[in-house]
């Protein structure tokens, strides 16, 4: 427990924050692959390109929304075409592809790897947790609904607007179909110039947050478990830790990993850990903000059959995006074990108050005694539809 609580003081405290493409950012990561090396054969340090600024990123995209609510009044025609082009871009951004993100200036973010590997393994388990952190000038007001609200409600207001606009051009107008067009019009660009200035400025300035809890709790619960694993290994299976970096940009290191990893998704599994050190522990059975997606049958089976024994609930989570969302996305046996509030979100997720005096070291213990045995659990289960194939040895 002590050594769990040095990593978490030592992440939080010492570096102060861990933001995405920073020199916190590659000390956290040269921390983690000193922490780990006693316990795997192979460690990984890595640096991928990534967005600079993500939330300007999503702050253009809500521009280009003003530009098509404007132009709505004069060419419903031409805004119908380009603003479905814009949607279906901002779309699949939020499933990890990158379109419009690719022309943004870029910089170097960090992630570790760290296998173990088992020469007869037939399944690959991987235990990962996101080891950046956030800022935000608003970040007071993540404890409150109604802002997560607006994640849901954006697209929401996209689709109003292209509906608007098809109507426009190939519909008939019912009477006074036109003076509701013309609201919608107006109530909407209203809107994304309301989203466009708030996210404009949560893109240039904010109190950075240490992320005693989001995640460096995650992290030292890892590294806890692989000195488990290392000392007790899990029969005919290979372990990979994955520590990601820029999870608060556009999760592009967990979207490279699902690439790597695709071919082998019949025999992964994924164990997420984020924000396990303060609030009540859940496993999801579902995640997403704009696509619900849900969670690895096996994994939810196993983990609700010693959920009882460690005291931990079931959630479906959709007010925040989670390490495993994009894994999930590509058809990627995964599944989240994270610490909620009562608002079923992670406690002083993104704020300044995030520090380690916040944390319960007992909540940190529980997640890692309920993610090594859902690890063994699961691994022990046989695949259902036949046998599983042999990975032979794990990527590197």
């Amino acid at each position: 427990m002590n050594r769990i609580l040095k990593d978490i003081v030592y992440l939080s405290e010492d570096l102060k924050h861990r933001e995405s493409a920073t020199q916190q950012e590659a000390q956290a990561a040269d921390y983690i692959e000193t922490r780990i090396q006693p316990f795997v054969d192979v460690v990984q340090k890595s640096t991928f390109n990534v967005v600079k600024n993500a939330k300007l990123l999503m702050s253009a995209y809500y521009g280009e929304f003003i530009f098509i609510c404007a132009l709505a009044f004069w060419w419903p025609a031409i805004a119908l075409y380009y603003g479905a082009i814009v949607f279906f871009a901002y779309m699949a951004e939020h499933m990890g592809f990158p379109v419009f993100s690719r022309l943004f200036a870029g910089a170097q973010s960090t992630n570790i790897t760290g296998i173990k590997k088992d020469r007869r393994a037939q399944k690959l388990l991987i235990f990962t947790a996101y080891m950046d952190t956030s800022h935000n000038f608003i970040a007071k007001w993540f404890r409150h609904t109604f802002v997560h609200i607006f994640k849901g409600i954006i697209p929401a207001f996209m689709i109003l607007v292209l509906a608007v606009l098809f109507v426009d051009v190939y519909g008939d107008y019912a009477d006074g179909m036109d003076t509701i067009s013309l609201w919608i019009k107006i109530v909407t660009l209203v809107f994304f110039v309301f989203i466009a200035l708030i996210t404009s400025a949560a893109s240039l300035a904010g109190k950075r947050s240490p992320g005693a809890n989001n995640n460096a709790s995650g992290v030292a619960a890892i590294l806890e478990i692989a000195e488990r694993l290392h000392k007790d290994p899990i029969p005919n299976t290979t372990v990979l830790y994955f520590f990601s970096g820029d999870h608060f940009g556009t999760m592009a290191d967990m979207r490279k990993l699902s690439q790597e990893i695709n071919s082998l998704k019949k025999n992964t599994c994924i164990i997420n850990l984020e924000g396990v050190g303060a609030g009540d522990l859940h496993y999801t059975e579902a995640e997403g903000i704009l696509f619900r997606v849900p969670c690895s049958n096996r994994l939810v089976k196993a983990a609700s059959e010693i959920s009882e024994k460690f005291k931990v609930r079931k959630a479906r989570v959709h007010r925040f995006m989670t390490n495993a969302y994009l894994p999930l996305l590509r058809g990627i046996p995964g599944i989240s074990l994270v610490g909620l509030d009562k608002n079923h979100f992670p406690r002083n997720y993104g704020t300044p108050d995030d520090i380690p005096l916040h944390l319960d070291a007992g909540t940190v213990s529980q997640a890692v005694n309920f993610a090594e045995t859902l690890g063994r659990k699961v691994t022990s289960m046989k695949e259902e539809g036949g046998e599983s194939l042999s990975i032979g040895s794990s990527p590197e």
